[in-house]
């Protein structure tokens, strides 16, 4: 699946979306939702919230067993590095 890089940079780093997302890109495994809250430590229905938006815009599949990630790490390290970039520019 190819990246939907306008989305993924909708996304602010303080958020709690950002914080779901980027934990379960680093995992290779499907998680539930209870697994993300203890992961990430945002409340249960926080991350059931932020997982329902988050599959909408298509950045995250429910499969058998849980959620994953439609990203890779590498797609959110750019990420991260684009929102550093911005910032050391001012």
């Amino acid at each position: 699946m190819s990246v939907d890089w306008e989305k993924l940079n909708s996304l602010k780093l303080e958020t709690s979306s950002f914080k779901v997302l980027c934990y379960l890109s680093f995992r290779e495994v499907a998680l539930k939702p209870s697994q993300i809250s203890q992961g990430t430590g945002e409340k249960p229905s926080t991350v059931r919230a932020r997982l329902t938006e988050l599959k909408n815009a298509g950045l995250v599949e429910a499969k058998q067993g849980g959620y994953v990630s439609a990203l890779t790490p590498y797609d959110m390290l750019m990420k991260f590095h684009g929102e550093v970039l911005k910032k050391m520019k001012g």
